[in-house]
């Protein structure tokens, strides 16, 4: 809980002086998780949520930081057993706008582990948090205030005692407030 507020009050700082003069919003989607295992036992991607805030804030004509907050869900079926873990994300990206509606970003995103369950009773060991993917994605406006996010994310190594190397792709609503 404390790396919660911690991470919470960190990025609100930052984004209250960003939203002044830049844009801000809130995004939902949905996300198709992939990852293997270190035994090779069968995986099955699975769909997971995420919904969060997000700003991003110029920093020399069209290349811009974006960052946010948002609870991400991961969620992986191995050998049956379905097994979910939850993260607050921290993105941090360079976002290059083509025009004021398009744009394409890439970096890291800081998610620190916020709960790990699984069907089989025992939860998973040794969840790697913070774990660090990497992010690349585009958006696209369609109207002023509302557009889509997709987006392509690998988290490469361990993710928990026995799984590794996490993939996600992502579509999510943005509704901005420029």
């Amino acid at each position: 809980m404390k790396k919660f507020v911690l991470v919470a009050l960190s990025v609100l700082g930052i984004s209250s002086a960003a939203f002044a003069d830049n844009d801000f919003g809130v995004e939902v989607g949905i996300r198709q998780q992939s990852g293997d295992t270190e035994s090779g036992a069968d995986t099955t991607s699975q769909n997971g949520f995420q919904f969060g805030g997000f700003a991003h804030f110029p920093i020399y004509e069209k290349l811009h930081i974006r960052t946010g907050m948002l609870y991400t869900q991961r969620p992986l079926e191995v050998a049956d057993v379905k097994v979910s873990m939850n993260y607050l994300d921290v993105p941090v990206t360079l976002l290059y706008k083509f025009e004021e509606y398009a744009g394409i970003y890439g970096g890291i995103s800081l998610a620190l582990n916020l709960d790990a369950k699984s069907d089989a009773g025992a939860d998973p060991d040794d969840v790697t948090s913070p774990l660090v993917p990497l992010l690349f994605g585009a958006f696209f406006k369609f109207h002023p205030n509302f557009g889509v996010n997709i987006y392509y994310e690998s988290a490469s190594g361990k993710v928990a005692d026995g799984l590794e190397n996490y993939r996600a792709v992502g579509a999510n609503l943005m509704i901005t407030f420029d």
